[in-house]
């Protein structure tokens, strides 16, 4: 089983929000790796003095942690690794609750997996797809993601047996993995040299040159931009996500794109 951790929080400068994406992630992969994968999905929750603190299963694979850590008014305007290390800490409190409940959690491996977070710096690198060249069985192509606090870095990186030859940024997208299947599933060597990656929406095709080093992009939407495409971007402006939203809606049927407004509103 693998697990997904989830974290929230319920109080103003709270620590919460679209940044917890990259320790999630991370913290997702460490207890997998670890052997801590016993729940589907975890759910952590930072409150105030108003709540209670709690651990509770919600299904035999789900559980939500309640957990009251000290609030900083500042939070917001703290360095990139003081609110790395504050999210650290609420997950493995959470996470040591959970263990109280639980005993088949170890505390000393959650221990060592705070520590191993700690000791690469919050950096990591995780592999979303390989594409092997099936000739030669000895050139790979593999789509990486290392998350960013702020953004998730996509690249693709080619091997060649196993030793790195190129390594290109592809994306520089939102931080959640949820678009990958949508944006990059499907990779089609047309030769030694060039690969072309696509996905489930059939938005984009992407095309990897070896030997030049260069990515081509080419949008097979009847848009300016691939809507979904540039929606889910961290590196363009508001104005330009407003556009490729409004352009994402008009592409659904007009049914899916009506429930969509009415849910907004």
């Amino acid at each position: 089983m693998t697990s997904e951790v989830r974290l929230g929080s319920v109080i103003e400068h709270g620590v919460g929000g679209p940044e917890t994406g990259a320790i999630n992630l991370i913290y997702t992969s460490m207890l997998n790796e670890f052997g801590q994968g016993y729940y589907r999905y975890i759910g952590i929750n930072q409150i105030g003095d108003e709540l209670n603190e709690f651990v509770m299963k919600e299904a035999a694979k789900t559980i939500h942690v309640n957990i009251r850590y000290p609030v900083f008014n500042d939070f917001e305007s703290k360095s990139t690794g003081e609110k790395n290390r504050i999210r650290l800490d609420v997950i493995h409190a959470a996470l040591v609750r959970i263990a109280e409940y639980d005993k088949k959690f170890d505390v000393r491996v959650l221990e060592s997996i705070r520590e191993k977070i700690l000791e690469k710096d919050f950096s990591f690198e995780f592999i979303c797809k390989s594409f092997v060249y099936k000739k030669t069985g000895v050139r790979v192509a593999k789509i990486v993601l290392q998350p960013e606090m702020n953004k998730f870095n996509y690249y693709v990186i080619i091997e060649d047996a196993g030793k790195a030859i190129r390594r290109l940024l592809m994306y520089v997208g939102l931080t959640d993995a949820i678009y990958v299947p949508k944006l990059f599933s499907e990779g089609k060597w047309k030769s030694e040299n060039e690969i072309i990656i696509k996905g489930k929406l059939n938005e984009v095709e992407i095309s990897v040159t070896v030997n030049e080093g260069e990515i081509r992009f080419k949008n097979l939407t009847l848009y300016a931009k691939p809507p979904y495409f540039e929606m889910m971007r961290a590196d363009i402006s508001e104005d330009e996500k407003q556009k490729a939203y409004k352009d994402w809606q008009h592409s659904l049927p007009p049914a899916v794109a009506a429930a969509i407004r009415q849910s907004h509103n």
